[in-house]
């Protein structure tokens, strides 16, 4: 019954050994496991982002081949609509299989009960259903309207009898019902948020043209730049090619001749309706994925050190039970057990860590890719990621056993030097580390000085308020405010400009004195816009009454190809704008936040631009925030009486809508402020760790070379050898991996990040002065203890 007893309470016996073998240690343990766990929840994100980025097709859709997006591209990357002509055309082409195209458009129309207001609508093609898999759209046979859901959450407060009810608008022959509302995976279509989805046949009632002239109709149709197209195909095309047969093509309409917006046809891969935020987030991916090989790296190797180093100080308990026979498995059994109860807990507190991940991470760039649902946790992911984690720990916790075993059973006692394998494995292990960390920190260093140095500053008056507003008819008249009709308002208060301050007008510039066409921003403000705002003008006097100002950098660019004056002379914004005589030069402002360059911009005053400020329907006006209870119900008043169905939005600082557009910038600065800061903790106590073990198991000899009388520098500089001799290896291979890494094909290519030798440098001194620190912690304790304690064996 006692062999029985015994037997049974093996295990628990072992688990208790076990727990109290790591007395002492029990924190570094926790750490281990916390580090493991926090390893695991990181792979299983960047596998899930790696797919979604690389593999999957949006969740909203369910095509049955592959699909590549058609449109156009301004610089910055933004996507733009292209005409139904190039659509046409690519459909055509060889390997093109079908073709399908949506356009976004505002839409005034009344929706049952409610009254009449603006919508963005997304007019789909009759094909979108086929190509895109959007079953719920295929199901539509009659004429109807689809409801987004997140516009029935939020504006019909999730009415359950809305089905039915009838949508209509002044230029519809009827009234179209509602067919129902939309699955909540297609309330975003990349950079898009729908209100209501109608087929493409309904737009042919908006349009400048009457339904009765098809032929006209039909031309401009296909002329006007309105849509965005999808392409699909049964095998994998090239993209690029692709761009470049397109842009060869004779794409124009006759009769019909648009304005361009200085964007370029492109065609992309998979459905890429919003390439920066894809680029964003395929930057975040490269970096987590980079960071996550280098932590997982240096974690290993450290665990590796801690159970070597531990199975040192017990390997005269190892050597007494292989003396008594014991086998391979049985001098397992204790590491085995230690890698199963770790593997354990790691399962439990990553998948904990893996769902809290995924509930933070709603970045815009992520939600424009995978859609507002974000990403669920993808629990055969997490099963891989915890199969190759739990691979590590069998291999940190077993392998120093398994080197042990291989020895000769008398071949050393307790408190001898190690032997020098043991030495060179040491210094590959450390080596190994510093090259990781360095790399890892001449690279966050760099891409944080990337992002600061997009931070510029610019003279504006940040504290003003902006007061939105909309309305449901088109036009705007300002004579009022302008003659200080409006009551309870000075003219010298407040500004305005008709669109917002964030907004992307994009026109195309032919001048002369340009190399080619250039897209610039086209605003139209106030005549005292840039005093109110507080903006300095460079050149030209700030009694503004006509014409347009363009600012620093559009000032630059047209400078470049003459030696004429630029004031005074006309800018051609083509048909619709005109032509204006430049009559001043103002300072960049950052319209797109202060981490985003500032791009060529024109400021046409409210009366140069009458007809455009006819078709207008959006207004923002700027005032001081100290007056903001004696403006803003003025400006309310005076609106509701000049304006059809105003709508006022939340009145918003400058500096609040400025920081919200730096926001994602700023993250990934913190982001690489933070990881810095971890980068250098785990290095710093990974040297100290290894340092004082060295110390530890050398501690005879450190005592010899006191009783000697050698010197403190020289005890400092023998423990700092080895972290300094493992630093000198590692700066050539890590210039060698930065180069690959930052190369135009490497890892991080997307960053379009520059080798910086000084700050490579920076980096090298930074690791050198944590390894002297390391070193110079173990000696000083070292010191302060006798020397006969040193010299003894036990």
């Amino acid at each position: 019954m006692g062999d029985l007893a015994m037997q049974s309470n093996n295990l628990s016996f072992q688990l208790v050994m076990e727990w109290r073998s790591w007395q002492g240690q029990r924190l570094k343990l926790l750490f281990i496991l916390t580090c493991f766990a926090l390893l695991c929840a990181l792979l299983t994100l960047i596998l899930q982002l790696g797919h979604q980025l690389f593999s999957a097709p949006p969740t909203w859709t369910k095509p049955t081949g592959y699909l590549y997006t058609l449109a156009r591209q301004h610089g910055d990357g933004r996507l733009a609509p292209l005409h139904r002509q190039a659509i046409d055309t690519a459909a055509d082409m060889p390997g093109i299989q079908a073709a399908a195209w949506f356009s976004l458009h505002t839409t005034n129309v009344r929706l049952g009960s409610e009254p009449q207001q603006d919508l963005r609508t997304l007019f789909y093609s009759d094909s979108f259903s086929r190509v895109l898999g959007v079953e719920e759209l295929a199901v539509n046979e009659t004429p109807g309207v689809w409801l987004s859901e997140r516009y029935w959450r939020e504006r019909l407060r999730s009415n359950p009898d809305v089905a039915g009810q009838l949508l209509s608008h002044n230029s519809f022959p009827i009234s179209l019902p509602i067919a129902g509302v939309l699955p909540a995976s297609l309330n975003r279509i990349g950079a898009f948020q729908p209100d209501i989805w109608l087929s493409d046949h309904w737009y042919r009632y908006l349009t400048p043209f009457s339904v009765d002239s098809e032929v006209m109709l039909d031309r401009f149709l296909q002329a006007a730049p309105f849509y965005y197209g999808i392409l699909a195909t049964s095998q994998p095309l090239h993209a690029e090619a692709l761009t470049e047969h397109l842009r060869q093509q004779d794409l124009t309409v006759p009769g019909m001749r648009m304005g361009g917006d200085g964007s370029e046809l492109m065609v992309h891969t998979g459905l890429n309706l919003d390439p920066p935020a894809r680029l964003k987030l395929l930057q975040q991916w490269q970096l987590g994925l980079v960071l996550l090989l280098g932590f997982g790296l240096v974690l290993s190797l450290n665990t590796f050190t801690v159970f070597t180093s531990r199975l040192i100080q017990q390997q005269e308990n190892y050597r007494i039970q292989q003396v008594l026979g014991a086998s391979m498995l049985q001098l397992l059994r204790g590491p085995l057990l230690v890698a199963v109860i770790l593997i354990a807990a790691t399962a439990v507190l990553s998948s904990l860590l893996s769902l809290g991940l995924l509930q933070l991470l709603h970045s815009d760039s992520l939600q424009s890719t995978v859609g507002e649902a974000g990403l669920p946790l993808d629990w055969p992911r997490w099963l891989a990621a915890l199969a190759l984690v739990a691979l590590l720990l069998f291999g940190c916790t077993c392998l120093p056993v398994l080197r042990f075993s291989q020895q000769a059973l008398f071949s050393r006692q307790t408190g001898q030097s190690r032997s020098r394998s043991q030495k060179w494995l040491a210094q590959l292990n450390l080596t190994a580390q510093l090259w990781v960390a360095l790399v890892a920190l001449a690279f966050m260093l760099g891409l944080s000085w990337q992002q600061w140095q997009q931070f510029r500053s610019y003279p504006l008056d940040t504290g003003l308020l902006a007061l939105p507003v909309q309305q449901s008819a088109t036009g705007f008249d300002f004579s009022a405010l302008v003659q200080n009709n409006v009551p309870q308002v000075q003219a010298a208060e407040v500004a305005f400009e008709v669109g917002s301050f964030d907004s992307q007008n994009s026109n195309e510039l032919n001048d002369d004195r340009l190399a080619g066409p250039l897209a610039i921003q086209q605003r139209i403000v106030s005549g005292n816009y840039f005093s109110r705002l507080q903006v300095p003008l460079l050149q030209g006097d700030d009694d503004w009454h006509g014409g347009v100002v363009i600012n620093q950098t559009l000032a630059q660019q047209l400078a470049a190809g003459t030696d004429q004056p630029l004031l005074g002379s006309e800018l051609n914004l083509g048909s619709f704008a005109g032509r204006h005589p430049i009559v001043a030069i103002v300072a960049d402002i950052p319209h797109h936040g202060f981490s985003q360059s500032a791009q060529p911009t024109a400021y046409l005053h409210h009366q140069s631009a009458a007809m455009l400020v006819q078709f207008s329907r959006s207004l923002e006006l700027y005032f001081p925030a100290e007056h903001q209870a004696r403006l803003k119900p003025a400006f309310m008043a005076w609106l509701e009486q000049q304006l059809t169905a105003p709508e006022f939005l939340p009145v918003q600082s400058l500096a609040a809508r400025l920081q919200q557009q730096d926001q994602e910038s700023r993250q990934l600065l913190r982001f690489s402020s933070g990881m810095i800061l971890l980068v250098l903790l785990t290095v710093f106590f990974s040297l100290y760790y290894q340092v004082r073990n060295r110390i530890l198991l050398e501690r005879q000899e450190y005592g010899v070379l006191l009783a000697l009388g050698a010197s403190d520098g020289r005890l400092l500089a023998r423990a700092a050898s080895q972290p300094l001799l493992a630093l000198l290896l590692t700066l050539p291979l890590a210039l060698a991996a930065l180069a690959w890494l930052l190369h135009s094909s490497g890892w991080l290519s997307a960053f379009a990040l520059q080798f910086n030798p000084m700050i490579f440098a920076f980096a090298a001194i930074l690791l050198l002065l944590m390894a002297w620190i390391a070193a110079l912690a173990p000696i000083t304790g070292l010191l302060k203890k006798p020397i006969f304690g040193l010299l003894r064996t036990h």
